[in-house]
């Protein structure tokens, strides 16, 4: 309540109490939202862009270990199988047995071989040497045999994922015909006529969470055994 004195009306102890108040209230509610619209943006770029929609590294690797025969024996099969001059070279998942295999092995059948190819000795140059020879010889079935095959698991949907910022991000297995060398935390390819690495490759000790500093279009590794590895890319 307000007093007058002397003509001057002033405000009440009570007056200035409450306006205090009123203001106090005022700030702490507008910091209050500022917070909550931090907090809402935070948890909004964690789930849309920071998150890892991707199983974990850890249930894929419990998932190999439980059907490692069936991953074998696909292997097996894919890289011996030869179409011939009338087949096609996607005949080798219709096989007698290949898709029972493949659904046990939770696998899909777009199974394919990269370059460049992994000879006995690959880091000699002695295999350097031999790729043109072979290829003259054997045409791109090489890569069905000495390739590096990628796995990809089942069903697509779970091990590939939207992203804001990497667009698509996906998971799958990979296996190497001969043991690969890793130096300095990266997998190195066989090395060329040249004597120079074809490629390098991260190994990360996880891909439960996306990498630091992860390029545009870049795989990743984890190792599982000398020979079997979790692959992770983006594809911005």
């Amino acid at each position: 309540m307000a007093i007058e004195e002397k003509g001057v009306i002033k405000p009440s102890p009570n007056d200035a109490a409450t306006a205090a108040i009123s203001s106090t209230k005022k700030a702490l509610g507008i910091g209050a939202w500022t917070l909550l619209v931090l907090l809402i943006w935070c948890g909004a770029y964690y789930l849309v862009i920071a998150r890892n929609p991707l199983p974990g590294d850890e249930e894929m690797i419990t998932h190999f270990q439980a059907h490692r025969a069936d991953f074998e024996e696909v292997v097996r099969r894919y890289r011996s199988f030869d179409a011939g001059p009338d087949g096609s070279p996607g005949d080798w998942a219709v096989q007698e047995g290949t898709p029972v295999l493949l659904k046990r092995a939770g696998l899909r059948k777009h199974i394919f071989g990269t370059s460049p190819l992994w000879f006995p000795d690959p880091y000699s140059q002695e295999a350097a040497s031999l790729l043109r020879k072979k290829i003259e010889e054997h045409g791109f079935q090489l890569f069905r045999e000495y390739g590096a095959l990628v796995l990809r698991p089942s069903p697509k949907k779970r091990f590939r994922a939207m992203n804001l910022h990497y667009v698509t991000v996906w998971k799958d297995f990979m296996f190497f015909p001969e043991v690969p060398r890793i130096e300095n935390g990266e997998l190195l390819w066989p090395i060329n006529t040249r004597g120079n690495y074809a490629k390098r490759r991260r190994v990360l000790p996880s891909l439960d969470d996306f990498p630091d500093h992860w390029k545009d279009y870049e795989c990743v590794l984890r190792k599982i055994e000398p020979q079997w590895f979790i692959r992770m890319c983006n594809g911005h």
